[in-house]
């Protein structure tokens, strides 16, 4: 086999070897990435619920909040109740206090 064989050879297999790392670092970093957490929209609604119960001792009539919140430590968004007293809903500012999901409401 000539000189020039052997290094073509030798080429093509380190070529494979690189192309064989790489998508196994793509593969790892897809699989690592996953799915992002999100919070039980019953839960967010029953915490918007009790800060207004709180505030008017109020009966609840819906809870309206938006859909797919990621549980992501300081993310805030805001969910509307409406009440007996008020129907067209009462605004409530809801956080994430932390990874975990644990929610704040004012």
């Amino acid at each position: 086999m000539s000189d020039q064989g052997k290094t073509l050879r030798a080429v093509l297999a380190l070529s494979s070897i690189v192309v064989a790392a790489c998508a196994l670092t793509v593969t790892i970093k897809v699989v690592a990435i996953g799915e992002p957490r999100l919070l039980d929209p019953d839960t967010v609604a029953r915490t918007a619920a009790a800060a207004v119960r709180g505030q008017d001792q109020a009966t609840t009539n819906g809870v309206t909040c938006p859909a797919a919140i990621e549980a992501r430590k300081g993310a805030t968004f805001t969910c509307v109740v409406s009440t007996k007293q008020n129907p067209s809903g009462l605004a409530v500012d809801i956080k994430v206090v932390d990874d975990q999901g644990n929610l704040s409401a004012h």
